[in-house]
């Protein structure tokens, strides 16, 4: 016998309340802000009405001013809001730039750093619905014209209603109150920079991210996702941008004096909507700063590299708790092993959750780069780059490598001017960028923009030329995972960049479209590692491939992968590793190179996702170096 209880609604429960009801008249003589001028009119208004009506009863049905007093001394007596904010953090008349004119809200109240984190809109009592509707209406424009306010309230004495926006799309829900004065943050102290006993000054003082703290950036993920119910790659998209605000908090506060104060961080505010506030204008700053730097050093940096112009969705909740779970850690000061590993727990959940048709398995990439054997001197392009594992993987590669036999000015050449990325999604993009920030560092050379455009799109590569020519092929290094499995018909290719491949077709796989900008990108000797289908390089029909490519490079190792490869990410295509180098001016196919041919049967991994003993990725890359090398 099976038993269900039922639970059933109160229908007599009432509606919550927010702590600002039951109008009532504040005196003319106890008003706030009596020297503005709107307050002074409205106070000889209520003079004139209550020498001519004997009193004030029913003024306020009048005089819109009487409401905006009632909030006003709600705030400190209902929300606990500090008195002495009046006229410094909570002001009145707020100007608001509304397209090309300014209007002026009733009530603002600002974040430390002067930005509105909540706008309330006041009508006398009285109004008609139609006004009221209207009044909201109001109250909608001014939270959508700045990107820190996310809370509005609207009151006419009779009727409250409070709003919150969503920042994308920019929309609005109904939500039961403004928030109040004070927060129970989790730290007790203000975070300021202090410099440690060992004289470090390059240090922010915060707690280094290492093995006990692995978790911190998953963690922190996972509040983001389920505070406001996103999906996991949402989520990833979300702690991309605050990652972003915080490193460029800490490297700003490190260039101050010691004792500086952290932005990033709860302590001392108001209410979750203000530390949210603050974080958003701190985002707005790195983003600017950001645009201000590279835009005087690199061509055309605004229009390929500006994904961070997108506004922070996440709600001031979920954004208050990430503050929360990161704030007392540097990602500055930490080791960029760990950094990368504990964005790596992050990013798995993400892949599998949707974003699996831009990862490249870890081995498969551990395989690509310990045979092409990056070097610090190399220039190295990912023209479909992802999530850049392939580029960071190349980073960790020379610093293992090279290290400790080329100087620092080297290593930081080249971090931050020999890696280059190129990526069409944005969101890729973006955490392509974070990826690489938290290797320290290259990501100001990662491209949200079509790879497979005219040359004329990309004038930073050009401009990377020395000798006055116009096409970009001057990468040493190219490892990539073109797109592949779907078909480019005329229409869109004549869209693209030219092909030698395309000529007199009307359609083209996009894997063909992506190998030759691949090579295209190569310099004349450079080394090439590809991930492509592995019925490209078999059958009559592709046939004319290979053709173009045997007379373009030189084959050093084709690698087969099992059938499982890509299926724990969404991909069921048999693939392949193809190592070439692209022969030297004059240099033609001479057909007595040799070429190492392998097939692997286990990468780490099963068919799942599951570790699988006896990954052969490191005798792959011995047998290739004892058969063949470079």
């Amino acid at each position: 016998m099976h038993i269900y209880a039922l639970a059933l609604k109160n229908p007599h429960r009432r509606k919550k309340l927010p702590k600002i009801h039951n109008f009532y008249q504040v005196e003319p003589s106890e008003w706030l802000f009596k020297t503005h001028g709107d307050v002074r009119h409205a106070i000889r208004r209520a003079e004139d009405y209550k020498t001519r009506e004997g009193s004030l009863i029913g003024a306020e049905l009048h005089i819109e001013e009487f409401v905006r007093q009632w909030v006003l001394k709600s705030l400190i007596d209902n929300y606990n809001y500090p008195e002495e904010w009046m006229g410094g953090r909570i002001i009145i008349e707020e100007s608001v730039k509304m397209g090309s004119s300014f209007k002026a809200a009733d009530i603002s109240i600002k974040n430390p750093t002067g930005r509105t984190y909540l706008y309330i809109e006041v009508k006398n009592k009285g109004i008609s619905n139609e006004e009221f509707n209207e009044a909201e209406r109001q109250l909608e424009t001014y939270l959508s014209a700045t990107h820190t306010a996310t809370i509005g309230m609207l009151s006419d004495g009779n009727r409250t209603k409070i709003i919150r926006k969503k920042i994308d799309p920019n929309d609005f829900d109904y939500v039961s109150d403004i928030p109040s004065y004070g927060i129970k943050a989790r730290n007790h102290a203000k975070l300021v920079r202090t410099i440690p006993e060992s004289g470090n000054a390059k240090s922010t003082g915060l707690k280094k991210i290492n093995e006990d703290y692995e978790r911190i950036l998953f963690d922190a993920h996972s509040a983001a996702r389920d505070v406001d119910g996103l999906h996991a790659d949402e989520a990833l998209d979300e702690m991309c941008k605050v990652i972003y605000a915080k490193i460029y908090d800490e490297r700003t506060t490190v260039k101050a004096t010691n004792g500086a104060t952290f932005r990033f961080q709860a302590y001392g505010a108001a209410n979750a909507s203000e530390v949210a506030s603050e974080i958003r204008t701190l985002y707005e700053d790195a983003r600017q700063a950001d645009i201000d730097i590279y835009s005087k050093r690199i061509p055309g940096y605004e229009r390929s590299r500006g994904v961070f112009k997108h506004q922070i969705r996440l709600s001031d909740a979920a954004l208050f708790q990430v503050v929360e779970a990161l704030q007392d850690y540097s990602i500055v000061d930490s080791g960029s092993d760990i950094k990368g590993a504990a964005f790596q727990k992050v990013l798995g959940p993400a892949i599998r959750a949707g974003m699996g048709q831009y990862f490249t398995p870890d081995p498969i990439v551990d395989l690509a780069v310990q045979i092409i054997g990056p070097r610090a001197s190399d220039l190295i392009i990912d023209p479909f780059c992802g999530s850049a594992h392939f580029l960071t993987k190349c980073l960790s590669f020379v610093l293992s490598n090279q290290g400790t036999t080329i100087t620092d000015h080297d290593i930081n050449e080249f971090k931050f001017f020999h890696l280059h990325g190129i990526e069409k999604s944005d969101r890729m993009v973006r955490i392509a960028m974070t990826d690489m920030m938290l290797h320290d560092d290259g990501h100001t050379n990662i491209r949200n923009i079509d790879a497979l455009l005219n040359f004329e799109n990309y004038p930073d590569l050009v401009a990377l030329r020395e000798d006055g020519k116009t096409d970009p092929a001057i990468f040493d290094i190219v490892v990539t995972n073109p797109p592949f499995g779907s078909t480019v018909k005329k229409e869109a290719l004549n869209m693209l960049g030219t092909f030698e491949l395309a000529q007199g077709r009307k359609s083209l796989p996009l894997e063909v479209l992506g190998l030759e900008r691949s090579i295209q990108l190569l310099k004349p000797n450079g080394r090439i590692a590809i991930v492509l289908p592995e019925h490209l390089l078999k059958g009559k029909s592709n046939r004319y491939v290979r053709e173009w490519l045997f007379s373009t490079c030189e084959m050093k190792a084709m690698i087969s992968f099992p059938e499982e490869a890509f299926t724990p990410y969404g991909a069921m295509v048999k693939t392949c590793l193809c190592i070439l180098r692209k022969f030297d001016l004059n240099e033609e196919f001479n057909g007595s190179s040799k070429a190492f041919l392998c097939s692997v049967e286990n990468l780490g991994y099963d068919a799942t996702g599951r570790v699988k003993t006896g990954n052969e990725v490191e005798k792959v890359v011995t047998a290739f170096f004892e058969k063949v090398g470079w």
